[in-house]
């Protein structure tokens, strides 16, 4: 802590008045993440009306620079939140992809040029995977610095499992849900242990596995039905958690970034991960041939959403990505 705050660089937020960026902006204040802030978006008046509103909330002396331009919101670089969308109500990601997509390619080329001093990106604009790709690409960072918002997916499995079979959360282990962030993600059945046991131990059926499944894949909605509005606060908890993690406090939750296989080639999707003060990076990963299966689902999704920003203009053909995205690793190992 420098000065009583987490860090001495600015927060810049792109697209900064919407729902989850404006908790974000006010969960950082809190956790005195930093006294610089750089709020983006697209109306002045909202800009103003959010900077009255932090100043009069009685956190100090805080530093608030708004613009409407991207290249002067990252010029000092920084932790980056992009949450730029032209979608304020849900709709499927192939309605947002091509929408969204000319955000992103503006933020990070106005990030290639000052991508020496940029700490870290997390990316929440959906499709967030697809967005978090886009911006990589054009912005010629590190992998590891660049991230999009999956661990909720996890840990509505987890909510969902604790909920189902009646136990505490802290009997569950291994818990995790990878690939995309979309109706083919994929919770890995197989590796779930309840005190030790797997579900198949547990005494459940194939037709309760898919139920818990389609509960995962569907839960944003369901709270979306049940609040008459999408979730914001437990997203931007996630991300701060994200933006914050350091070697001595890393999030390990499954989080999204990029990848690249002979199994899963120039990708970006959720596999096992830890961030750390260096940035995030991905862990081996052990799977069954079923739970691979669905994996295998989850990325054949990402990829197809790809290929659509490729024939869109949005992303070049990977053999033209740079250096840095062409090198392979092999995480996925089939038991």
């Amino acid at each position: 802590m420098k000065g009583g705050y987490f860090t001495e660089r600015p927060l810049v937020v792109i697209g900064a008045t919407g729902r989850l960026s404006s908790e974000l902006v006010f969960y950082a204040l809190l956790q005195r993440f930093s006294r610089r802030l750089v709020l983006c978006g697209g109306s002045e008046e909202r800009l103003q009306g959010l900077k009255d509103e932090i100043e009069e909330s009685g956190f100090g002396e805080i530093e608030i620079h708004t613009t409407l331009s991207m290249e002067e919101a990252v010029s000092e670089g920084g932790y980056l939140l992009f949450a730029k969308s032209v979608q304020s109500s849900p709709t499927t990601r192939e309605a947002m992809l091509l929408s969204n997509a000319p955000f992103a390619v503006e933020c990070g080329r106005a990030l290639s040029a000052v991508r020496d001093k940029v700490e870290r990106v997390v990316c929440v604009s959906n499709p967030s995977d697809l967005m978090g790709l886009t911006l990589l690409v054009h912005s010629g960072l590190s992998p590891e610095r660049v991230m999009s918002l999956s661990s909720l997916d996890t840990e509505r499995f987890r909510r969902t499992l604790v909920r189902r079979l009646g136990v505490p959360p802290r009997v569950l282990s291994d818990v995790y849900t990878l690939g995309s962030h979309d109706g083919e993600m994929a919770p890995m059945l197989d590796r779930v242990r309840v005190n030790g046991a797997s579900l198949s131990e547990m005494g459940i059926s194939s037709e309760e596995e898919v139920e818990l499944v389609r509960a995962v894949r569907y839960g944003g909605i369901s709270i979306y039905k049940q609040r008459g509005q999408t979730a914001y606060q437990s997203p931007a908890v996630h991300v701060l958690r994200m933006l914050m993690a350091t070697d001595c406090e890393p999030f390990e939750l499954p989080t999204a970034r990029y990848h690249h296989s002979r199994r899963y080639p120039h990708t970006f999707g959720s596999l096992l991960t830890k961030i750390d003060s260096q940035g995030c990076h991905h862990l081996p990963t052990k799977l069954t041939a079923r739970d691979g299966a669905a994996l295998d689902g989850a990325f054949a999704s990402i990829e197809r959403m790809r290929q659509q920003l490729i024939k869109g203009g949005y992303l070049p053909d990977p053999s033209e990505w740079g250096c840095l995205l062409q090198r392979e690793e092999e995480l996925v190992e089939m038991i």
